[in-house]
């Protein structure tokens, strides 16, 4: 693997606070962001992994045949787990959440006005709190943060639940390293 700058996490240096430009910088900040991807056809990922152990035993016990076009137990049990993650990768939707701006949760609560009955730990004031939050995809409504916690369950809605609350929290905030994009760069040839 190659090395080079590209491939380091440094910091950049701190800036000189005798010419820093503190009101450019406080003008410039935005609410922290966060990002998860979640599958609209989670019931795929225990069918994928029990056709992966059935492909596991059956190469174990099948011999090898050299015939031409021959296609082994194993192979149509792997192509059936092949076509199956990518009906899964197909249902990826990448949520994008930002932080509360001062005086919004209170602006949510003061417009939802009850309390909220949230059986499972979530409920229609987070629905609105998440909608308020949600930056991807856009145009988003409370109802149909409740639709789809009605249609995939807690898993769905505690996994955005928990990523828009990060959002909030903005605690552990760094700037992402991406070892994909640092391989590019390092391996691309400069434009």
């Amino acid at each position: 693997m190659p090395t080079g700058d590209a491939f380091t996490k440094d910091t950049p240096a701190t800036p000189d606070v005798e010419t820093f430009d503190v009101r450019g910088w406080i003008r410039n900040t935005a609410p922290v962001t966060r990002s998860v991807t979640v599958y609209g056809r989670p019931d795929l990922m225990g069918e994928i992994e029990a056709l992966d152990d059935r492909v596991v035993e059956l190469q174990a016990t099948e011999f090898d045949d050299d015939r031409l076009g021959y296609v082994s137990e194993a192979q149509k049990v792997a192509q059936e787990a092949e076509a199956l993650r990518v009906q899964m990768h197909a249902s990826a939707l990448r949520f994008r959440f930002r932080g509360l701006k001062n005086g919004e949760l209170e602006e949510i609560k003061a417009e939802f006005g009850r309390e909220d009955d949230a059986p499972d730990g979530v409920g229609e004031l987070d629905y609105r709190i998440m909608a308020r939050q949600c930056v991807q995809p856009a145009g988003l409504s409370w109802e149909d943060f409740r639709t789809l916690h009605e249609n995939f369950g807690a898993y769905f809605a505690r996994t955005l639940m928990k990523t828009a609350q990060e959002a909030v929290m903005g605690g552990g905030v760094d700037v992402p390293f991406s070892s994909a994009s640092s391989s590019l760069i390092a391996t691309s040839s400069p434009t």
